[in-house]
């Protein structure tokens, strides 16, 4: 009897064994599995925080060069924050957080470390908007930095800006930086529009066509001065 017993005995033993085994491997794929899910969690917190720490880096290094180029050249200028970008397919304008209550007026020039940006359109105590230097109504009298050809620079897109009626008997090269000319009650002098990228004769042979690479990167445009007029 115990012959036959015993291995039975055995055979419940290791099958009770392997449901054991089994059951703990279970519990510590389990286990396990809450473990990832926590540290990645973790993971997710840290990098979200290190984003915000890699922005706020980020935005202290624009502040930085913008409130530098202030303090140099427009210490009186009103520093502003980029609010928002009219969407139209007809118009290039931003509007910022800035209006009458900080002392800005129509016509204020808007400019940056990198150049000019625009000027004042519209305004209400704490919100002025923008119309951008790439805006097709936009017009600035600019002259070409090394041999001060004088001609006038209006909106294209938001990559490049047309440099019109200079006199194909002035000297224009690719690379040349056009400047603003102070001409006007708007724009100081010497502001940076933007580098010229083409050159040719217009087709009557009176003017070039020139084309510019603007000077400011408008689709990254977050903070700007707003200058006295």
């Amino acid at each position: 009897m115990i012959s036959v017993i015993m291995p039975l005995q055995a055979l419940l033993a290791k099958g009770t064994r392997q449901v054991r085994d089994l059951w703990y491997g279970y519990i510590d794929l389990t286990q396990v599995r809450q473990d990832n899910i926590h540290l990645q969690q973790q993971v997710e917190t840290l990098q979200g925080e290190l984003n915000r720490y890699r922005e706020a880096y980020m935005e202290q290094q624009r502040l930085r060069a913008l409130l530098g180029f202030r303090s140099l050249s427009f210490p009186k200028a009103v520093p502003a924050e980029v609010l928002g970008v009219d969407p139209s397919l007809w118009s290039e304008a931003s509007t910022i957080n800035k209006g009458t209550a900080h002392n800005l007026q129509k016509d204020s020039a808007i400019v940056t470390h990198q150049g000019l940006v625009g000027h004042v359109v519209e305004l209400a105590p704490r919100y002025a908007t923008v119309l951008l230097l790439t805006d097709r109504r936009s017009a600035v009298d600019a002259l070409v930095q090394r041999t001060r050809a004088r001609g006038i620079v209006f909106g294209k897109s938001q990559d490049q800006l047309a440099f019109r009626y200079v006199s194909v008997r002035e000297s224009v090269e690719v690379g040349d930086e056009i400047i603003s000319s102070g001409l006007g009650d708007i724009y100081p002098k010497g502001l940076r529009i933007g580098t010229v990228t083409s050159v040719r004769p217009q087709h009557y042979g009176l003017f070039y066509e020139i084309t510019l690479q603007p000077a400011v990167e408008f689709r990254k445009l977050e903070e700007v001065l707003a200058l006295e007029p």
